[in-house]
């Protein structure tokens, strides 16, 4: 009967997990795919120049480094692995030592970008905090000239006609962009951008392309912070994705840890505890299909415990075997949910009977062990073991059992249960109760 409950258990969680398809569950949608990125940083016009202008002295690289651009994007992620983004970044360009006849540039772009979650691409584990994107697009720019003068191999230095114009521009750009998480929602990343132009007319120092090059190349260096907003508390780019197939194994897994939880049998009577109207009948006693102990005469006592010489009378129950029962087969637990320590609506039967057993025993008293699963730290576990056996002996007391014949013990964590399984865990979290020998 117990293997066709369980079949039949299975087939309803089955039938209930094809209607449940697509449900919020689904975490291949429930992630958060809205990003905005702010970064700061250099951006360094690599050419071109007109005569007598230079970003500066070509023997020192970073010579002329200077926090020069601003970029501010949003971005969306279509599937965890792939997405777009618009950015507007600002920048200016100047001369940075002597080498170079002054200069002053503004310039303005807008881009459009494909993304690609390269992280997720070379499978990095969900619980690193290291990320990585590749992006590439199209981009369309400004540049406005604040040069008063430019150099002429003739006259020297004269007004630039170029001043106060604008020119405008567009090409490609990619970059790479490494990123580290620093905390659930919010990233930090460096950017490297190269941005080629076509049909750049003004030279990065503001005056006008005379050589017939109508092209430019520019490269950013940038620090920046990105914000992953959203209903889910994990940024977009580290939430751990499941495929729909496993998903589906995972409920399943669940339903049926489920549906062993709801088999068990506690007292060992034969019938699952979901359906034991007494889920502690003493160990050996004949029970009917609810899990009731057989007593035909409704004296109280289960038959198989009365005595052989025909008395009815409950004061003959055996003792004995209740002993047995508390001792040796550990059948009398209270359960609790994950992290509580308040018992859960199941266990009220077996506190009542540890009530009923201490009222009609005067001179027993019981040993109250607390337990907790793996979960979380030992100190915090101990202390919830502890606060457990707190709490059922305090629901003893205040039906009337003296105080001094209950022993608290806080046993901390209980590893001797199966800690890969959610029954294993369950099993766990209880309190025992064990006869104090005098």
């Amino acid at each position: 009967m117990k293997y066709l409950l369980l079949l039949s258990s299975l087939f309803i969680t089955l039938q209930i997990s094809a209607q449940e398809k697509g449900s919020s569950n689904d975490t291949l949608n429930n992630y958060n795919r809205w990003t905005v990125e702010a970064m700061t940083g250099f951006s360094d016009g690599n050419y071109s120049y007109g005569t007598g202008f230079n970003p500066g002295d070509s023997k020192h690289v970073l010579s002329h480094f200077k926090i020069n651009n601003f970029d501010l994007g949003l971005r969306y992620m279509v599937t965890p692995k792939f997405g777009f983004k618009a950015s507007l970044a600002y920048g200016t360009y100047t001369d940075s030592d002597k080498t170079s006849l002054s200069y002053e540039t503004e310039h303005y772009n807008l881009a459009f970008q494909g993304v690609v979650n390269a992280a997720r691409v070379l499978d990095f584990s969900p619980a690193s905090r290291i990320g990585l994107l590749l992006h590439g697009g199209i981009h369309v720019g400004s540049l406005k000239s604040k040069t008063n003068m430019m150099f002429d191999p003739v006259l020297g230095q004269v007004a630039n006609p170029n001043y106060n114009n604008t020119e405008y521009h567009g090409g490609f750009v990619a970059g790479i962009t490494p990123q580290l998480r620093i905390t659930s929602k919010l990233a930090l990343f460096a950017d490297v951008s190269m941005y080629y132009n076509y049909r750049q007319h003004m030279n990065w120092d503001g005056t006008t392309v005379t050589n017939g090059n109508l092209k430019g190349k520019n490269t950013n260096l940038s620090l920046g912070l990105s914000y992953s907003f959203g209903s889910d508390k994990m940024h977009g780019d580290w939430k751990e994705i499941k495929s729909q197939k496993e998903l589906e194994l995972a409920y399943l897994s669940d339903k049926v840890e489920e549906i062993e939880l709801m088999m068990q049998d506690t007292d060992r009577d034969g019938v699952p505890d979901y359906l034991d109207v007494e889920p502690n009948t003493v160990g050996g006693v004949a029970v009917d299909t609810k899990g009731r102990a057989i007593d035909v005469n409704k004296n109280g006592v289960p038959d198989e415990l009365e005595p052989r010489d025909g008395k009815k009378d409950p004061a003959t129950y055996d003792k004995d075997a209740l002993n047995k029962a508390l001792i040796e087969e550990g059948i009398i637990n209270v359960f609790f949910d994950t992290d509580k320590d308040t018992p859960n609506e199941a266990s009220a039967n077996s506190i009542y009977y540890i009530i009923n057993f201490l009222k009609n025993n005067k001179g027993a008293s019981v040993r109250v062990k607390g337990y907790a699963d793996s979960t979380g730290s030992e100190s915090h576990n101990a202390d919830l073991a502890k606060r457990r056996a707190q709490n059922v002996t305090n629901f003893i007391t205040q039906s009337g059992v003296d105080a001094s014949r209950l022993e608290i013990v806080g046993q901390g964590e209980d590893k001797t249960m199966d800690e890969s399984s959610k029954t294993g865990l369950q099993l766990a979290r209880r309190v025992s109760f064990e006869l104090i020998k005098k």
